[in-house]
């Protein structure tokens, strides 16, 4: 079997020590390949070993946990403010009257309804509504709810509510929910205190919640009028 010069490349027999062409030596040469071939095998960084994977750490796992935990939290503040939506025109109205806030008071109402009566429900109409609340009650009026009952209002009665507000208002709106909500109404000051349980109802008008003093049955009246 023949072998050739590592040198040159000419075939040269296996008896053969030194190359015929270029004078190279063959055991030489193929001891230079062999130790070149071994080192490269050693070296760590021509070799490209295969890493190994490392273990996740106990803080890594915690600062994750921790990072999921702010997340779902987060989620659930969301779907909590957005779940409970119809609650803020009743805070609006019952907070702006104590407070005697014109702007936190009309913002419960649809906007076509507030501008009908935003020369009524003025800052000095509701302080003044609070002294009669004095006479009776004493200072320090506080006022406050508490929701006993919700009742969804159905489709067909939301379509009564819509066209009861394009006739009395002369504007299009899209009442696409609604809810009928009983609630404990107090008012109270230093000498006295009252509670009355209220119908309220709340309305989803062009994507906003609002506070509309009209039942379906009473659109529903006013449409046969």
């Amino acid at each position: 079997m023949s072998k050739f010069c590592q040198n040159c490349g000419t075939e040269i027999d296996d008896n053969q020590t030194v190359c015929p062409n270029c004078g190279a030596g063959a055991e030489d040469t193929n001891a230079t390949v062999e130790q070149t071939t071994t080192e490269t095998a050693n070296d760590p960084i021509n070799s490209n070993p295969t890493p190994s994977a490392k273990p996740v750490s106990p803080k890594n796992i915690a600062i994750l946990a921790g990072i999921i935990a702010a997340i779902v939290v987060v989620i659930a503040i969301i779907s909590s403010i957005f779940g409970s939506g119809w609650k803020k025109p009743i805070k609006n109205y019952v907070k702006g009257m104590e407070k005697a806030n014109s702007e936190m008071y009309l913002s419960a109402f649809p906007e076509f309804y507030a501008d009908q009566v935003e020369d009524i429900y003025t800052d000095e109409s509701l302080e003044k509504a609070l002294e009669n609340y004095e006479e009776e009650y004493g200072s320090k009026i506080k006022m406050s709810y508490k929701i006993t009952n919700k009742e969804k209002i159905k489709k067909d009665d939301l379509q009564k509510v819509q066209k009861y507000i394009k006739s009395k208002y002369d504007t299009e709106v899209k009442v696409s929910k609604g809810y009928k909500v009983r609630a404990k109404l107090t008012i109270k000051g230093t000498e006295d205190e009252d509670t009355d349980t209220d119908t309220i109802y709340v309305y989803k008008i062009d994507g906003k919640w609002s506070y509309l003093d009209v039942s379906p049955s009473d659109a529903k009246d006013y449409l046969k009028d």
